[in-house]
């Protein structure tokens, strides 16, 4: 939850992106967002699982897999939310 006036506010992560197709154990590709958490990966239209992890290999910051429809012609923007655990 993002509260107002947070000494801790939300900001971009680098993190390392796993994504596979439907089928859980096929891995389509694999990249790294940047400094601002920005990514961009050409894929053909379906429907796809992006697993991230962040970069130390730390248990945390943690984000959960999210499933993302691609439809042709055009980037689909997503938001992967890192916890750290810190409340």
């Amino acid at each position: 939850m993002v509260r107002d006036h947070s000494p801790c506010p939300d900001r971009p992560l680098s993190a390392r992106l796993t994504i596979t197709s439907s089928d859980p154990g096929r891995k389509i590709a694999e990249t790294t967002s940047d400094a601002n958490g920005r990514f961009r990966v050409p894929l053909p239209p379906g429907t796809y699982t992006v697993h991230p992890a962040n970069l130390t290999g730390a248990v945390a910051p943690i984000a959960q897999p999210i499933t993302v429809t691609v439809t042709s012609g055009r980037f689909t923007d997503i938001i992967i939310p890192f916890d750290s655990g810190i409340r």
